[in-house]
C-alpha cells in the first residue's frame, strides 16, 4: 500500500483508537538483568539459576575468556556460551578484551598484566578506530569458536553492545548519554585523587564517548543501566559474599525506577551525566548490571554459594511486586498488526526501535521500516 493510502486509512481508523495499549504500557514495569565480562566457568552455574528462576537475561560478553586470555577461571568458557546460546539468552558484545590492549606498560598487557598492576579503567580508550576494532572482533571471534553462532535469533552481537567501565546509552534520538568519567586518564577512578566533572571529562571517556557513536552509525544499541547489582564493598577481602539478598535488591529497583538513575549514580564513574530520560520510553524500566565472577566460589569469595540462591529469591519478589522481566533486544515492545497504537509509542522491529509518529490501527503490511508516515526509526 502506498504512503498516501496508509496517510487516509489512519485517518479513517483514529476514531475507533482505544487508550487500552498505552495505559498496559505505562503501568508495565520491567526489569532486564544484565551479566558482564563472561563467559567463564562460573557462566554455567548462572545458567541454571536462570533457569530455575525461568527468566531470560543479556550476556554481554568478551570473546578472549574462550581463548584463555581473560584471566578468570574460563577452561569451560566455550562450553558456557554454547549452552547460553542453546538456553535462549541474549547474546550481546562488550568488546573482545575488555579495552585490556590498552593496559599496558608498553611491554605488558592485557588481562593477567592489568590485574596485577590493577590499572583497569586507566587510559580504557585511546584510539577510537583502533578501539572499535574490538567490538567486530569480539563477532569474529565467537564464529570462530561456533561457526553457526550466527544463525542463532538471540545472538546479537552485531546489534546489542555496551562498552566496558562506561554507563552509555544510545536507544533512541533522545534516550542516549555518556559515561563522561567512566575511565581515567591518571589514577584509577577509587583512588582519593581522581578528579573529573562532566565539563572537564577525561580523554580515555571522550574516545568512549566516539566510539558508542561509532557503533550507534552501524546500528548498535547501546545500553548502560540503572542499577549496579554488585559488592556493598569492594575492600573486603572476599567481595561478592556483600551483595544484596533478592528483597533487599527489589527494595533499590524501587528506589530506582523512573528516576533516570544514571544521572546522579555513585560512585561517580558508574554516572551517565547527560542522560536523557524525556522521550518516555525509559519509564517503567530498569536495566540491572551484574558481573558473572561474582556468582563463583573463588579468590572473590564464595559467589557461587551464597549469591545463585539470591537470583531465585530476587525474581520471585520483584514478581510478586508486579514486575516482569525481559532482554534488551526488547527494550520497545515488539510491533505487531492489528493494534491500535497511541502517541507516544514506541516498538521494535527487526532490530530497530521506532517511535509513533502518528495513531492508527495498525495492519499487517504496515511494518514500521515500509511506513514513515506512521513510524519513525530511532537512531
Amino acid at each position: 500500500m502506498k504512503l498516501k493510502s496508509i496517510a487516509v486509512a489512519v485517518g479513517l481508523c483514529v476514531a475507533s483508537l482505544s487508550t487500552g495499549l498505552s495505559a498496559a504500557y505505562a503501568s508495565d514495569k520491567t526489569i532486564y538483568l544484565t551479566f558482564d565480562d563472561g563467559p567463564i566457568d562460573a557462566t554455567l552455574g548462572l545458567l541454571d539459576a536462570l533457569k530455575d528462576a525461568n527468566i531470560k537475561a543479556t550476556f554481554f560478553i568478551n570473546a578472549f575468556h574462550m581463548y584463555g586470555e581473560g584471566d578468570e577461571n574460563e577452561a569451560l568458557a566455550a562450553v558456557a556460551l554454547q549452552r547460553l546460546l542453546d538456553d535462549g539468552h541474549i547474546l550481546a558484545n562488550h568488546s573482545y578484551d575488555h579495552m585490556l590492549h590498552n593496559c599496558t606498560d608498553g611491554v605488558q598487557s592485557g588481562a593477567a598484566y592489568c590485574n596485577q598492576v590493577g590499572l583497569w579503567p586507566v587510559k580504557s580508550y585511546q584510539d577510537a578506530a583502533t578501539d572499535f576494532t574490538y567490538f567486530v572482533t569480539n563477532t569474529a571471534k565467537v564464529v570462530e569458536l561456533i561457526p553457526n553462532a550466527a544463525s542463532y535469533p538471540n545472538n546479537k552481537m552485531t546489534k546489542l553492545a555496551r562498552l566496558p567501565y562506561t554507563n552509555g546509552w544510545r536507544v533512541t534520538s533522545k534516550l542516549k548519554g555518556d559515561g563522561l568519567c567512566a575511565t581515567s586518564d591518571t589514577v584509577p577512578p577509587w583512588d582519593p585523587a581522581f578528579a573529573c566533572t562532566a565539563e572537564t571529562s577525561t580523554n580515555s571517556s571522550q574516545v568512549a564517548v566516539q566510539i558508542q557513536n561509532m557503533l550507534a552509525e552501524s546500528d548498535y544499541k547501546i545500553f548502560g543501566w540503572d542499577l549496579d547489582w554488585g559488592p556493598e564493598d569492594w575492600g573486603v577481602a572476599f567481595p561478592a559474599e556483600s551483595m544484596a539478598d533478592g528483597v533487599e535488591l527489589v527494595a533499590k529497583v524501587n528506589q530506582v525506577i523512573n528516576t533516570c538513575a544514571g544521572t546522579t549514580m555513585n560512585p561517580l564513574n558508574s554516572r551517565t551525566q547527560n542522560l536523557d530520560c524525556s522521550d518516555g520510553l525509559h519509564n517503567g524500566k530498569v536495566v540491572i548490571l551484574t558481573h558473572d565472577f561474582l556468582f563463583e566460589n573463588a579468590h572473590r569469595g564464595q559467589g557461587a554459594t551464597i549469591n545463585l540462591p539470591k537470583i531465585k529469591r530476587f525474581v520471585e519478589e520483584a514478581q510478586r511486586q508486579g514486575y516482569r522481566f525481559d532482554t534488551l533486544d526488547n527494550y520497545a515492545p515488539a510491533w505487531q498488526d492489528q493494534h491500535n497504537y497511541q502517541l507516544p509509542e514506541f516498538v521494535s522491529y527487526q532490530d530497530k526501535i521506532y517511535s509513533l509518529v502518528q495513531a492508527h490501527f495498525s495492519q499487517s503490511n504496515w511494518q514500521p521500516s515500509q511506513t514513515p508516515a506512521l513510524w519513525k526509526n530511532e537512531k
